[in-house]
């Protein structure tokens, strides 16, 4: 059914756009002509949006925002622009965006212009085309490509946190005059998204009300859809090392050596460090911990704590207390080095992915 759909779009584009002079304009087609008014306070004109997701061009975490290319309809009946088919000799015709706007100031009315709220780069309109019925009823296609900012992400479950995106469509008109519903069957996300990283889906339009630009209530139709993150890179590039290092850490306690146990462990302090900060690329500057934050500190801790332990027992064998030393070393080995990272495991785990 997708698929149908892709290519009814497509082939609708591809007639729409013959009329067109260009194949890519800048910005809101729709809202270049805002001199006289639509619908009143006591007839509001209802206009349907619909907005698809074809494309996910890129998840941007740092700037929080991601990039996307969307198909958006718009549809109303406005029976001022009803004409007469044997007249025009068809029952429909088909305008660009400047020409609608300009047809549709002719004879005193105007096109329902809205803005994308959460915009957050110059949109580029691939193909834009509307449709006109004799009795009035307008259906509007845009095919854009833009960056949309997604102030939702929350990354304290990294990276077993669940992100929210969204693509808010604000009407310029207060809701008086202009009302929005959803257009549930032409909205979601394509088949094909082009994103790798994340498992996007959980899609639904959501409608609300928000303070518009003229600083009154507006209509608004939201695109809002989730995203989870394929884990199995996590357990192979961070996990999988993390572990097989926590077990290097445990395997220094079967060395007799005291010296060889510090060198050693000093490299894993390293490596540590070097994971920390390749972490850190991929996240903003957070005022708060993530979960494998929270791990990766304390496994450094841990592993300082590893050196200062094993700088003791040194100095417990050159005094003379080798026996006491090994005492120390044996406890160490069954209960203090592996209880305690099951408990930062645990610890985290509660506060970090179970706590909402």
């Amino acid at each position: 059914m997708t698929l149908l759909r892709s290519l009814a779009l497509a082939a609708a584009f591809l007639c729409l756009n013959a009329a067109m002079p260009g194949k890519v304009q800048a910005q809101n087609a729709l809202g270049g002509r805002l001199d006289a008014l639509t619908g009143t306070p006591e007839n509001p004109l209802d206009v349907g949006i619909g907005i698809w997701i074809d494309q996910i061009t890129g998840v941007d975490q740092k700037a929080e925002n991601y990039g996307a290319v969307v198909v958006l309809r718009v549809e109303w009946v406005d029976p001022a622009l009803a004409f007469d088919p044997q007249e025009a000799g068809r029952d429909i015709r088909v305008f660009s965006p400047p020409a609608l706007a300009d047809h549709a100031a002719e004879i005193g009315t105007v096109l329902p212009a809205f803005v994308i709220h959460n915009q957050q780069s110059n949109k580029w309109i691939h193909e834009s085309a509307a449709g006109l019925n004799h009795d009035g009823r307008v259906v509007y296609l845009e095919k854009s490509s833009l960056t949309l900012q997604a102030p939702y992400f929350n990354f304290r479950k990294y990276p077993f946190d669940t992100q929210r995106f969204q693509f808010e469509v604000v009407s310029i008109l207060p809701s008086e005059y202009v009302s929005y519903y959803p257009l549930d069957e032409f909205s979601g996300l394509g088949d094909l998204l082009g994103e790798e990283e994340w498992i996007l889906g959980n899609a639904r339009l959501e409608a609300s009300t928000v303070t518009g630009l003229s600083g009154r209530d507006s209509d608004q139709v939201a695109l809002i859809f989730e995203g989870k993150r394929h884990l199995t890179y996590y357990v192979i590039r961070v996990f999988l090392p993390m572990l097989v290092l926590v077990t290097v850490g445990w395997a220094l306690f079967f060395l007799d050596e005291y010296r060889k146990r510090i060198e050693i462990a000093g490299a894993n302090l390293l490596v540590f460090v070097a994971f920390n900060w390749a972490i850190s690329e991929d996240l903003p500057k957070l005022g708060y911990l993530t979960f494998l934050d929270f791990i990766l500190q304390c496994m450094f801790l841990m592993t300082g704590a590893l050196i200062v332990f094993n700088v003791a027992l040194r100095r417990l064998k050159v005094a003379g207390r080798e026996e006491a030393a090994r005492k120390l070393d044996n406890y160490a080995i069954k209960w203090i080095y592996p209880l305690g990272y099951a408990a930062i495991v645990a610890y985290a785990v509660s506060v970090f992915l179970v706590v909402p």
